[in-house]
């Protein structure tokens, strides 16, 4: 047979029947090894319910609506500006975001009052939140000089560059210049910025002092307009 002998074909003989041995061998590891990997998709596959995502999905936003909702009512409230008592500072129809979150009112804070004996011009009802700002804690002495447009605290004339004009009004001739009016315990004194155009402290009847439990929470942030925003 082409002139190889009985023991050099023998030779061949068992070497290729080696190599097809471990060329079996090969192809048996292989299909195993696609089998396993097959079968773990197939089990992700069936795992995997029809519309999880979407599930998972809904459920976040269910989460964060709930907490935007928590944070609203508890930490952060939103509020709209309704006048002009607090211009130049703020503007009718801002809208503004106050929080009452471990917050202890200081002089020059902007806040918001829950207004009980005060009529709102625009709905005609009592109790609704207004805006002003933190002039006197509770201790301190205000003075006004109505003729020079002055407000004195604790003997030490304000300098008070959010004002829009100085302090000319009287209202309900309650506060007379020259005079010292101490805030009561738990109580603030709060104007607004537009002297001449806001009912606030000095208004007996309306306000006066403000009691602390009426304080609604500090205004931190204008966010509307837009081209407005700033912090407070």
């Amino acid at each position: 047979m082409n002139g190889m002998n009985d023991k050099e074909l023998q030779e061949l003989t068992e070497e290729s029947e080696e190599i097809s041995a471990e060329y079996k061998s090969d192809e048996t590891e292989l299909d195993a090894q696609d089998g396993t990997g097959s079968s773990d998709e197939d089990e992700d596959e069936e795992e995997k319910k029809p519309f999880s995502d979407a599930h998972e999905w809904a459920c976040s936003l269910v989460y964060a609506v709930l907490l935007m909702l928590g944070l609203n009512l508890f930490v952060f409230r939103s509020i709209t500006v309704d006048g002009e008592s607090m211009c130049n500072t703020l503007q009718h129809q801002d809208k503004i975001i106050a929080t009452d979150f471990f917050y202890t009112p200081k002089r020059g804070d902007i806040v918001v009052v829950q207004a009980n004996e005060l009529v709102n011009d625009a709905t005609g009802l009592f109790g609704e939140a207004i805006i002003k700002r933190v002039i006197a804690l509770e201790g301190d002495t205000i003075r006004f000089d109505f003729e020079q447009g002055e407000v004195y605290l604790n003997g030490e004339l304000l300098e008070e560059d959010y004002i829009a004009q100085p302090t000319h009004l009287r209202l309900n001739g309650w506060t007379e210049s020259g005079v010292d009016y101490v805030v009561p315990e738990n109580c603030v004194f709060v104007m607004g910025d537009n002297r001449n155009n806001s009912r606030d402290s000095r208004d007996l009847e309306a306000l006066g002092f403000v009691d602390m439990d009426l304080i609604m929470g500090k205004a931190v942030l204008r966010v509307y307009p837009f081209e407005g925003f700033t912090v407070l």
